[in-house]
């Protein structure tokens, strides 16, 4: 289901849904779902490079992934992003709390281990990364990105990875989809990795 126009970076509420294989698709419009699916790049090589296992991958290639936003701004003005997200199976995934403010906060994820993570509203034409500001709808240039960069709290994990990521909205076959891109680097591998990954609208 295309995202309402509603629903835009400065609006994010409802369900977005990033369909797996293991989705029932019997009981849904398993063409709009499958599209879904094939428009997003896979992201197994990144995961492999965050130091995640076998097991805890395979899950995440194969089964759904609901993100359910809830988006507020706080008395000095600053913007608030609440993101409650679950795999398919009852399977829950670390949650994100992202405030829109450029400072750098250090965090345990459940799924990462050690991480340093910053957020901010950004328009498209002031990111440093070409393949970041491609493809994104005419609202989303009028509001901005949600922009932010998470990498590897290296002393603590023994990693070193960032990852230069933006949330928006993008109108892909004419369906209207809200949409994450990012660029993956780290000293493990000679050239990035760039993933686009989109997502139905459910409620």
């Amino acid at each position: 289901m295309a995202c309402p126009s509603t629903v835009t970076t400065k609006n994010l509420s409802g369900k977005l849904r990033l369909v797996g294989p293991s989705f029932d698709v019997l009981s849904h419009n398993a063409d709009d779902l499958w599209q879904n699916k094939a428009l997003s790049d896979d992201i197994d090589e990144t995961l492999k490079l965050q130091g995640v296992g076998y097991i805890k991958r395979t899950a995440i290639a194969n089964f759904t992934l609901t993100l359910e936003p809830a988006q507020t701004t706080d008395d000095d003005g600053v913007e608030h992003i609440n993101v409650k997200q679950t795999l398919s199976g009852g399977f829950k995934a670390p949650a994100d709390h992202l405030v829109l403010n450029a400072q750098e906060v250090s965090k345990n994820d459940d799924l990462f281990g050690h991480l340093i993570a910053k957020s901010w509203r950004s328009k498209v034409e002031d990111l440093e990364i070409d393949f970041l500001k491609e493809g994104w709808s005419e609202d989303t240039h009028e509001d901005g990105l949600i922009a932010g960069i998470v990498k590897s709290d290296t002393a603590k994990s023994g990693r070193d990875w960032v990852i230069n990521v933006v949330w928006g909205f993008a109108v892909v076959d004419g369906i209207r989809r809200f949409a994450r891109r990012f660029r993956f680097t780290t000293k493990e591998r000679s050239g990035p990795i760039d993933v686009r990954l989109y997502y139905d609208y459910l409620e």
